[in-house]
């Protein structure tokens, strides 16, 4: 564990605190602590590494100790001492161990961080040539010219982060919009688009000459999205505050269902979600699937479904139904979906230990 740890600097220790009681309240571990940063009106440089260690490890101090209060001084203590590599509630564990195995489980924090050359804003050689003048540690991938493996400086504080040239987004991302293969001209219905990654993704591979219909049940998210849209040069995006499971768009070209999920796949990036994601949570976003699914369905169109989730309840076995119109979108097999799955050769998943990346399910169906 990096230095300062809780017995050698006070101050972190009650950040700690406070940032705990703020994730079990439901926040995600940046606003946690920066409240908790707020609140206590002090700042400990490394705590935040600390912070992310601790949540990482409360898992097993959950199962070891379940009557143990989480925000509690002796909780945060006993999750510093853990030495296990990753911790998961049961009911986590029992659903991967069986589909990831061992090795899948013990690196499920695996990650790199990726940054994308926006294309609208700048082109590829020139925004590369730019970042190497200046310094920037990073390295081209190899699937898309247009992403970058991303090391230092912290992209958030760059200018071309700032001026929408850099946008932070993990690889599985681009996996996604890939299957989708938007075309000039084409009419996008994309459901849950907020914030609008892929949303400005789809409009950069068509150089802003598709139409994106981008649906979202939060207005707040849909008013974040038309800022980015703006700052980031996406032009022809209509964005709509509606239920994705209530169809009102009827002539189309294809559908991209960006649906509402546990966000399991997001463990390497956010060690808070075993501790706040709830079993009753997984199987109400299941439902909400079937139903946005099932009407994207009836379009008779192209339908691209993706969740970053790790639990086939949200991934194969929703496309399952509609194994007839699945079409085969991974050549590379270390792509294909969970074995169990009687469709696991005609979809696809990014794993974080074999990957680095979110773990992200991808189907494409065609009813047509």
């Amino acid at each position: 564990m990096k230095s300062p740890s809780p017995t050698e600097d006070k101050n972190c220790y009650l950040l700690l605190r406070r940032a705990v009681q703020y994730v079990i309240g439901g926040s995600p571990p940046e606003v946690a602590f920066k409240r908790a940063v707020s609140d206590l009106s002090r700042s400990v440089p490394g705590c935040y590494d600390v912070f992310l260690e601790v949540l990482r490890h409360l898992p097993c101090v959950w199962k070891k100790y379940p009557l143990l209060d989480l925000g509690s001084s002796e909780a945060i203590s006993k999750a510093l001492e853990c030495k296990e590599e990753v911790c998961l509630p049961n009911w986590i564990y029992q659903r991967l161990i069986r589909l990831l195995g061992e090795q899948g489980i013990r690196n499920l924090h695996r990650r790199r961080k990726w940054v994308r050359i926006n294309t609208l804003k700048i082109d590829e050689e020139e925004a590369v040539n730019l970042m190497t003048r200046k310094g920037y540690s990073f390295e081209r991938d190899k699937d898309f010219p247009y992403l970058l493996e991303w090391r230092t400086p912290h992209v958030i504080s760059t200018p071309e982060y700032s001026s929408g040239v850099l946008i932070p987004h993990d690889k599985a991302t681009s996996y996604v919009v890939q299957v989708l293969d938007p075309k000039p001209g084409e009419i996008v219905l994309e459901l849950g688009g907020s914030p609008g990654v892929k949303t400005s993704l789809i409009q950069q591979m068509t150089r802003n000459s598709s139409f994106v219909i981008s649906v979202d049940i939060s207005a707040k998210r849909l008013e974040l999205q038309r800022q980015l849209m703006k700052k980031w040069g996406v032009e022809n995006v209509q964005l709509v505050n509606a239920d994705g499971a209530k169809m009102w768009v009827r002539r189309v070209h294809k559908v991209l269902i960006d649906a509402p999920c546990t966000n399991s796949g997001t463990i390497n990036a956010d060690p808070s979600l075993p501790i706040r994601l709830r079993k009753r949570e997984l199987l109400n976003l299941v439902r909400i699937q079937e139903r946005i699914l099932s009407e994207a369905i009836k379009l008779g169109v192209p339908v691209v479904y993706s969740t970053c989730s790790l639990f086939p309840e949200e991934g194969e076995l929703q496309v399952e139904r509609y194994s007839r119109y699945l079409v085969k979108i991974a050549e590379d097999p270390s792509f294909l979906g969970y074995r169990r799955s009687k469709v696991w050769l005609r979809v696809m998943r990014t794993y974080p230990h074999v990957h680095y990346t979110e773990g992200f399910f991808i189907a494409k169906l065609n009813p047509q």
